[in-house]
């Protein structure tokens, strides 16, 4: 695996050596194009082999995965010699004693690509006088869609758990649900949580947290805050003990603890919960009997499925609401039966079998899977590994770096989707293909087919539909670390734990390390490594000493590296660089020595110590840039001499303030797909912004425009909008409701937020606005979030918003109902009200029994 994924990368390097037209010797281009080719040929073939025999790459020794890693090397070095204005790594190479030698880089690599073709060429000669079986793919269905699919054969459990939540008892009451991993206690847990918080409002405050063997006491309770306050707090941990217990004080409360492991864990935080005897209760889940005990005296004990149950389920995963073949029952039923019980096993059995297509090669694979399930293993825990190892090994090629990736995040964590694909592209996993050329698109559908999979799970989707973040199951996890490590892919290490400084000096391609709070120095001396992926205890993470000229990826989002403009110039294959920034290490802010990155792709700032700092206004011009995003606000410098402005490759801006839309950066920014813009100013002046020449942005997808301590406007809007926009946010704007035609007619627009709308225009003075939609308007529109500020009565019909899912409105005072077309929507899926007054509530009520009469049953109402 790490072999292929060495290759996908040197493809990426050798196409990119071939478009320095000025930097390379004319000489050196046709070796580099048969090199292209050959390489091209090795991922291919690898991938042809991977798919015709079930996912397996015996073909890889340690030979050729060596002979990968070192023709990677020479070409990366290749690649940082004819690097442009490349200075600082050249005086870096000298000083390590190192001479380039490009001819000597070009013919070493060279010699290992043709070792590994003449070895491949053997494999394919030998494998083409073979009979071997082949199974079609076809495209996975999704199941992943409800968690109620996968309830089947715990109802019971449901309705005991159910039961317990609701009882008369007053007194603060703990419910452990014990069981052995697999097994469902998180999706039970998860289904009575979700039904409690949409059905009747019957607790007032829900919350739920994740423990793992690895907590941090504050992370939790920053987390509950969250949950409780919608808000995010630096205060100690008993401040934010003290939070947390005066936002539950008086009310009835739901807590769930998932993934509970230790008694020690529980009391740490049990004296946070109050007992205020009006029925609060704590859920809880775990794999040890003696913690549940610990924690409550009476035990929910989850059971395995038996096999009518397990089959029920089988097919519910594979075939959704129709029937199984009858040729494929039998043996249905018996790859059920192999499971044992456990619903993890069965879903992600599941995920394999659904993959198939044509009769005869559905029946090839289900005996193939059935024969792969017969064990003597003595154990249920271990034959479920082993079912789970099967289903990584049936894994097409190409998706199986990408799962291999997520053993770089921490256990039960939150895997933010966006990050995720980033760090593939950095990679060079992805590759374009006649349906997506954007690679990020690209790994959105790689990530949508581990889902569909049941490799992975979702926890969060954006109101646009689109994966937000992911999770996986403890066993899967466990299992991918083991691959990644066996398979050289990646490797863990953590900080001991009376240990200072750290030092890695044995060779790795990528680094997960885990820093604990006593590390205060890492020294890698490993000059090897491509991608390090630090997670830190502390706000303030350790220092790193880096010695490899090679970095691609260095993710440490709570690092502040020393002498930041020097150590970081020698990075030249850098792509992905998340980092910290504050006062001492870089008091101008982004340093020009960013600019120097030929290769960097994504830069992600955290700033500690102060709001706003400067970024150099040519980043924006960087070669390869795709995404810029900062945590709080930036701003752009003055640019000095900005020379031939040409288009830039940026997709992503967040957060920038006070951004001026000269014809130069519209010209820039062409291809931007995501902009967040902040305008923090005491008088704002539309003309002075050039906001009318938004418009011009026609790749623009995402938009969000923000306005603080704005006290006079000099504006109203009547601008157009991009016409692609897909999602429109609108924070503190003056836009009057009368213009809302200017919205509505974006063609594509599908999410739309507009929260604390100022008054403007004809809407200034006039306390009795009214805003009254149209026909043909908001074709597409699913999602309207907003505060209707300045409003005393919204007119609409149902055929004004024919697409419409889900409605949210927060902190809604002036308008008394919702109107009653938005009611008879079909689409209408969900209300939510947020700190609104009881009569809008009242009439969601009302909307919720009209479309329970319809047979809309899934329709839900919540109320804040």
């Amino acid at each position: 695996m790490s072999a292929y994924a060495a290759f996908l990368a040197l493809a990426r390097s050798l196409r990119e050596i071939l478009s320095l037209r000025r930097y390379v010797d004319p000489l050196d281009k046709p070796k580099i194009r048969s090199l292209s080719k050959k390489v091209d040929f090795i991922v291919t073939f690898l991938e042809n082999y991977s798919d015709k025999h079930h996912g397996t790459l015996d073909c890889v020794g340690n030979g050729i995965r060596k002979a990968a890693f070192e023709a990677q090397d020479f070409m990366d070095l290749y690649l940082c010699s004819v690097s442009p204005d490349d200075d600082d790594w050249s005086s870096s190479s000298e000083a390590d004693g190192e001479e380039l030698n490009l001819d000597r880089d070009l013919t070493m690599a060279s010699e290992r690509i043709g070792f590994v073709w003449e070895e491949l060429m053997k494999m394919k000669d030998s494998d083409a006088a073979q009979d071997l079986r082949s199974v079609s793919f076809s495209s996975p269905i999704d199941h992943s869609s409800t968690t109620k699919k996968m309830v089947v054969g715990f109802d019971e459990d449901l309705i005991a758990i159910k039961e317990r939540l609701y009882e008369d008892a007053a007194e603060l009451q703990i419910i452990p649900i014990v069981g052995m991993g697999g097994i469902g206690k998180t999706t039970l847990a998860r289904r009575a949580y979700e039904d409690s918080i949409l059905s009747d409002q019957y607790f007032d405050k829900c919350a739920w947290i994740t423990v793992s063997q690895e907590y941090q006491r504050r992370d939790i309770l920053s987390g509950l805050l969250k949950y409780l306050k919608n808000q995010q707090s630096d205060d100690s941990e008993a401040e934010l003990a003290k939070l947390v217990y005066q936002n539950l004080l008086g009310r009835r409360y739901l807590i769930v603890i998932d993934d509970m492991w230790s008694t020690e864990a529980w009391d740490d935080l049990k004296m946070i919960f109050p007992n205020d005897g009006n029925g609060s209760r704590i859920l809880l889940t775990t794999r040890l009997l003696d913690v549940a005990s610990h924690a409550g005296s009476s035990v929910h004990q989850m059971k395995c499925l038996d096999e009518d149950q397990s089959w029920k389920l089988l097919q519910e995963r594979v075939f959704g609401q129709q029937s199984c073949p009858p040729q494929l029952v039998d043996i249905g039923k018996k790859i059920a039966e192999n499971c044992g019980g456990l619903p993890l096993t069965i879903v992600v059995v599941a995920g394999v079998l659904l993959l198939s297509s044509g009769q005869v090669m559905r029946e090839q694979l289900w005996e193939n899977v059935l024969e792969n399930m017969t064990s003597r293993e003595p154990t249920i825990a271990l034959q479920c590994s082993k079912i789970l190892c099967f289903s990584y090994d049936r894994l097409p090629l190409r998706l199986k770096p990408c799962f291999l990736y997520i053993a770089a995040f921490p256990e039960d964590s939150e895997i933010d989707a966006p990050k995720l694909i980033k760090l593939w592209v950095a990679e060079g996993f992805l590759k374009p293909n006649h349906q997506f050329k954007c690679l990020e698109d690209v790994g959105e559908g790689y990530l949508e087919d581990l889902v569909n999979r049941s490799l992975l799970f979702v926890i969060k989707k954006g109101p646009d539909g689109k994966l937000k973040t992911v999770g996986i199951h403890d066993m899967l996890r466990e299992i991918c670390i083991r691959k990644a490590e066996e398979e050289g892919f990646l490797h863990h290490v953590s900080s001991e734990t009376n240990s200072r400084t750290e030092s890695i000096k044995n060779p790795h391609r990528r680094l997960k390390i885990y820093s604990k709070k006593i590390c205060l120095e890492w020294d890698i001396l490993d000059s090897s490594v491509r991608s390090i992926l630090l997670v830190t205890e502390t706000l303030n993470g350790p220092t790193l000493y880096l010695c490899s000229r090679h970095i691609c990826i260095l993710d440490a989002p709570r690092v502040t590296l020393p002498s930041f403009s020097n150590v970081v110039s020698i990075f030249i294959n850098l792509r992905y660089f998340a980092f910290a920034l504050d006062h001492a290490s870089c008091p101008g802010g982004l340093p020009d020595s960013i600019l120097k990155h030929p290769n960097l792709e994504t830069i992600v700032v955290h700033v500690t110590g102060f709001r706003t700092l400067q970024a150099p206004y040519r980043t924006l011009t960087m070669p390869k840039l795709r995404h810029l995003t900062w945590d709080t606000m930036f701003s752009l410098s003055h640019p000095s001499d900005m020379g031939i402005v040409r288009e830039s490759g940026l997709q992503t801006i967040e957060t920038v303030r006070d951004l001026r839309f000269t014809q130069e950066i519209i010209r820039i920014l062409v291809n931007l797909k995501k902009l967040k813009v902040v305008y923090d100013i005491d008088t704002f002046w539309c003309g002075y912004f050039n906001l009318r020449n938004l418009f011009h942005l026609r790749n623009l997808e995402d938009l969000q425009i923000s306005m603080f301590e704005v006290r006079g406007y000099s504006m109203t809007w009547n601008y157009a909008f991009p016409i692609g926009l897909m999602k429109l946010s609108l924070d503190g704007v003056p836009f009057p409701w009368d213009n809302m035609t200017i919205i509505g007619s974006l063609p594509n627009l599908q999410v739309l937020k507009m929260m604390r709308i100022k008054r403007s225009g004809d809407c200034f003075w006039n306390t009795d606005c009214v805003w009254t939609t149209e026909e043909g308007q908001f074709l597409q529109l699913k999602y309207f979030c907003s505060s209707l500020n300045c409003l005393v009565k919204w007119k609409t019909e149902k055929e004004h918003f024919p697409s419409l899912e889900t409605l949210i409105l927060h902190g809604v005072y002036s308008i008394d109902e919702i109107p009653s077309g938005i009611g008879e929507i079909d689409t209408l899926r969900s209300i939510e009200l947020r700190y609104c007054i009881k009569s809008l509530v009242d009439s969601a009520n009302q909307i919720q029994m009209l479309q329970h009469e319809n047979g809309n049953d899934d329709f839900r109402v919540s109320v804040i």
